[in-house]
């Protein structure tokens, strides 16, 4: 079979396998206005998904088995955790999840690839750790589920994991390389599963009866669903599969039971047995183009610091062409838009943090990338700084801000004004009250 996309990759040939028979021109960073990319760590040894944890730290699994942790804007020295794993191909320490109930139990999921040893069979493995701080409760494992096992193909094992609003934690699982494994409910390859937080199965899963695997299925017929996606409010779930030779899907698991068609259809379909994704684009080069979709998200934050514009968008990205797009949910048809080319390269795993910003990892730096916005506020009138009239973006600035002075503003005391930083132009003066304050920077 040829795997055009196999993130085997991780595109591990390093964009030179067949997934990438195009050249790929060197692109210069571009964000819309006001945006941009900042590094918060780097020194990443092979990421393959980054997930915030709800007190702000980043975790992020590395593919030989260490978990780390980016706290404060630092990397830490010592993993939280380090794995024993079969790392070839796209086997390792590839997915993590943490309990809805976190903060209070202390419980997260990792989804690794157990070695081939004695009379146990390589497999991935969904297991449940207990944090003590920044490390592990030492023996504090609890093995939730052992997949099937493994075939000599190295690839398409998926390993992304959410849980949703129900409670229940979703497991993507790539079909292993094996098309035959997507359509049959009698094995977890090519699927997404649904169990509970405990390992054991819902009963009000698609398929209550059959076999164990069946009775844990969700949704079937995917290929490589590499990334899973929950819109916050909603619960919405959106799964990313990674295609063969021709198109990258966006498909809407949020009821179950659907068969996403893989591998009697790629992309979109006449037939009326399987369900369409919600948007598919095709292989090649450019904006927009790609050969594996390997990250998706819903902004809508707790806190939006993007313009009201983009609060719940859906912004994907692709490993190969070094851009994040967005899609338009609001009409019948998701509509794309472009957002940014020129990233880092070889990119995944955009997610949503507690701050409100978008961030990303990319296995060809190295590094965390957090997506910053500042908007230019600029005086429209003299005024004082706290009447929001005065500003052209319609709201006092604030440190995401930067304020373009104009005017004569007053900031009278004991007021406290904030922004990014401060441009002057022609006629444009602060007057500050004796105990009055003016802070810039974050």
């Amino acid at each position: 079979m040829r795997s055009y996309s196999t993130l085997s990759v991780w595109l591990f040939a390093f964009l030179v396998s067949a997934q990438c028979l195009w050249t790929k021109p060197v692109q210069a960073q571009s964000f819309p206005t006001g945006f941009s990319q900042t590094a918060i760590a780097s020194g990443i040894s092979g990421p393959t998904v980054v997930v915030p944890a709800p007190d702000g730290r980043f975790f992020i699994c590395q593919q030989n088995g260490a978990l780390l942790i980016v706290k404060n804007g630092s990397l830490l020295p010592a993993p939280f955790v380090s794995l024993t794993v079969d790392a070839s191909g796209e086997r390792g320490l590839i997915g993590l999840a943490f309990d809805p109930a976190f903060a209070s139990n202390q419980h997260l999921y990792l989804y690794y690839t157990v070695p081939t040893s004695g009379s146990v069979t390589v497999h991935n493995r969904v297991s449940r750790f207990t944090a003590n701080g920044d490390v592990v409760v030492p023996g504090s494992e609890v093995v939730l589920l052992d997949l099937d096992p493994l075939s000599g193909a190295t690839n398409h094992n998926g390993g992304s994991m959410v849980f949703r609003p129900d409670g229940k934690l979703y497991i993507a699982v790539g079909e292993n390389a094996n098309r035959a494994n997507a359509q049959t409910l009698d094995n977890h390859l090519g699927k997404v599963l649904r169990i509970n937080p405990d390992g054991t199965t819902p009963t009000d899963n698609p398929f209550p009866t059959g076999s164990a695997s069946q009775r844990r299925i969700w949704a079937y017929g995917l290929r490589n669903p590499y990334t899973l996606a929950v819109q916050p409010g909603t619960g919405r779930l959106f799964v990313n599969d990674v295609g063969e030779s021709t198109w990258e899907e966006i498909n809407d698991a949020s009821t179950g039971g659907h068969n996403f068609g893989w591998p009697l259809a790629e992309g979109v379909s006449s037939n009326t047995a399987l369900t369409n994704p919600v948007y598919a684009y095709q292989h090649g080069a450019g904006d927009g183009k790609g050969c594996a979709i390997t990250g998706g998200v819903f902004y809508n934050p707790t806190t939006s610091v993007y313009p009201a514009s983009f609060v719940g968008k859906y912004f994907f990205q692709d490993f190969c062409n070094a851009w994040i797009n967005v899609l338009d949910l609001s009409g019948t048809t998701a509509v794309r838009s472009p957002f940014a080319t020129g990233t880092s390269g070889q990119d995944l795993s955009i997610t949503l943090a507690p701050d409100g910003y978008l961030y990303y990892t990319s296995r060809g730096s190295g590094s965390l990338y957090k997506i910053t916005y500042f908007s230019d506020c600029q005086t429209v009138q003299a005024g004082s700084w706290h009447n929001a009239a005065t500003w052209s973006c319609g709201h006092v600035p604030t440190t995401t801000d930067q304020a373009t002075v104009k005017h004569l503003v007053t900031i009278s005391s004991p007021q406290i004004a904030n922004a990014r930083q401060i441009r002057y132009e022609a006629n444009g003066r602060i007057s500050v009250g004796t105990s009055a304050v003016l802070r810039l920077g974050l």
